[in-house]
C-alpha cells in the first residue's frame, strides 16, 4: 500500500525566522560588550596619561593649578565628546608629592549594564624635594 504524503504542519512554520532574529540580536549584545570593554580600556589609560601628566606638571610647577589644568588638557585631547565628561581631576599638593586623582563614571553603550566606575591616581615628587 503507498504511503500518503502528509502536508507539513502549519505549527513551526517561521520559527527558524524566530530563532535566526535571537541569535542575531545576542551576537549584537556580545559585540556591543566586547566593543564597551575596549573603549574602557582606552579611557582608564588615557585617564592613567592625563593624572600622570597632570602631576607630573605641578610637581616642575609646585602648583595645583598647573597639575589641574594639565590633566584636563590631556583628558580633554585623549577623551573628547560625551565619554570623558563624567570624570573629573582633582590636584593636592600633600607634603612633598602633588597628586593628581581622576574620578568618575564611563558610561556603557548597552542600557542594561551600568558604566565603568574609575579611580586613578598619579603622584609625582615636588622639584627639589627629592632626596
Amino acid at each position: 500500500m503507498p504511503r500518503s504524503r502528509q502536508a507539513p504542519s502549519r505549527d513551526d512554520a517561521g520559527s527558524a525566522v524566530v530563532v535566526g532574529l535571537l541569535a542575531l540580536l545576542v551576537l549584537v549584545a556580545v559585540l556591543l560588550g566586547a566593543f564597551n570593554m575596549v573603549l574602557d580600556e582606552y579611557a582608564k589609560g588615557a585617564l592613567r596619561t592625563a593624572v600622570d601628566e597632570g602631576s607630573q606638571a605641578g610637581a616642575v610647577a609646585g602648583s595645583t593649578m598647573a597639575c589641574t589644568q594639565a590633566a584636563q588638557r590631556a583628558r580633554l585631547g585623549l577623551l573628547p565628546g560625551e565619554f570623558g565628561s563624567q570624570v573629573r581631576v582633582r590636584c593636592t599638593r600633600q607634603g612633598g608629592l602633588m597628586e593628581a586623582v581622576a574620578v568618575g563614571r564611563l558610561p556603557s553603550f548597552l542600557p542594561a549594564l551600568p558604566g565603568l566606575q574609575v579611580r586613578l591616581v598619579g603622584v609625582s615628587v615636588l622639584e627639589g624635594q627629592g632626596s
